[in-house]
């Protein structure tokens, strides 16, 4: 088992709130598809506790820089990551 590796952390503002977007590589825990994977976790970010709430979790097992910079991009303008 490896350890996780940090591959890209972002900050991003949309109007009066703040995101934090965090990609790592890990290992997977399925007995099935790629040993490694890239996991990309998007917390709103609480001054008083750092992060707060978890807004969204995506994975992919290639590709992790362009999930990640689309999100920020995605929150950047928007202000959300997922619109229903």
């Amino acid at each position: 088992m490896l350890k996780d590796k940090k591959i890209i952390q972002s900050f991003v503002w949309y109007k009066d709130k703040r995101y934090f977007v965090s990609t790592i590589e890990r290992d997977s825990s399925a007995d099935l598809g790629p040993r490694r994977y890239n996991e990309t976790i998007v917390w709103e970010w609480a001054e008083n506790k750092n992060r707060g709430e978890m807004l969204t979790q995506e994975s992919d097992s290639q590709g992790s820089i362009k999930m990640h910079n689309e999100i920020c991009l995605k929150l950047y303008n928007n202000g959300v990551v997922n619109e229903n």
